[in-house]
């Protein structure tokens, strides 16, 4: 038995912020499953098996891989253990997952819905600048 918290990393594995990652595992048990136990045939079937142990949190770090197990219904959120309480995605949406079959388990969906919105709003008044003072059709027409 891990004298941590376990937390099931899904996806690959951080390529920024070593230090931060560094600090997290040693707070906690990370377990990260490979590509294939996270087909979700594999995956359902790990979660019956307890294979990950008593998890307490979900952690998917990056919007491009730990989906492989595609839409996070009711059926697979019945999988959890009793003693998940947290999922973290990256992401700004949550239409993949049911967040009700997730809350009536009383697990928390926390996503970084914020993370970009500067960087989003910012590059939205340079597309209607650019739009508005005609860019696109002027970096065209330009002769080199």
């Amino acid at each position: 038995m891990s004298p941590h918290p376990i937390v099931l990393h899904l996806g690959d594995p951080t390529r920024y912020n070593p230090q931060t990652y560094a600090a997290f595992s040693s707070a906690f048990t990370v377990v990260r499953p490979s590509a294939t136990e996270r087909q979700r045939p594999q995956f359902a079937q790990a979660l019956r098996e307890r294979r990950w142990g008593d998890f307490a949190a979900i952690f998917r770090p990056f919007w491009s891989t730990g989906g492989e197990m595609g839409r996070w219904d009711a059926e697979l959120i019945a999988l959890l253990p009793g003693s998940c309480r947290v999922f973290a995605s990256a992401g700004a949406g949550f239409d993949w997952v049911d967040t009700e079959a997730l809350g009536e388990r009383g697990i928390i969906y926390c996503n970084g819905g914020l993370a970009a919105s500067e960087a989003v709003a910012d590059f939205a008044v340079a597309m209607v600048i650019s739009t508005f003072r005609h860019l696109p059709w002027a970096t065209s027409a330009a002769v080199i």
